[in-house]
């Protein structure tokens, strides 16, 4: 099963948001900057999903931006998923209408994977967003966050003394 990449970045933005301190903010064009440059304008709108599903809180104006509005460990990646990728259909057969199976219409293809996904999410129910951040590699990330190097040239970082 392949995830939109809109969720991929939902998932980092979650992440990245969640191993903030607590009451933190982080602005978009950080949070875009962090997570490798990603477009700020598809970045707010998955912020604004994010927020709609009651993950993100958003602070408006000058020195405005997000932080997550529940813990990490509160949220399931499977129920997630689950609404990130809500109207996407597998295959054609499982969108509005039925698709029709121009093979079979008694084909039991349809069921097979609509038992697979679920198992798929059940799977990842087992497991939350603070499953995922764990890792070294958002100490460097949230460093780097801190100190402000995200907005320094790369050359720059790289003289910097540690």
């Amino acid at each position: 099963m392949r995830l939109l990449a809109s969720t991929d970045i939902a998932l980092r933005v979650l992440m990245l948001l969640g191993r903030q301190d607590a009451g933190r903010i982080l602005n978009v064009e950080t949070i875009a900057t962090q997570l490798g440059g990603l477009s700020r304008n598809h970045l707010h709108k998955i912020i604004q999903e994010l927020s709609g599903l009651g993950l993100l809180r958003a602070v408006r104006g000058a020195g405005g931006g997000v932080s997550v509005a529940k813990p990490l460990h509160t949220v399931r990646l499977g129920w997630l998923i689950r609404q990130l990728e809500a109207d996407q259909p597998m295959v054609d057969c499982f969108r509005e209408g039925g698709g029709g199976c121009v093979i079979d219409p008694r084909c039991r293809l349809r069921g097979m994977l609509q038992t697979a996904r679920e198992a798929f999410y059940d799977s990842l129910d087992q497991h939350t967003l603070a499953d995922c951040a764990k890792g070294a590699w958002f100490g460097a990330l949230a460093k780097r966050t801190v100190d402000g190097d995200e907005n320094r040239p790369r050359r720059e970082r790289a003289r910097q003394p540690t």
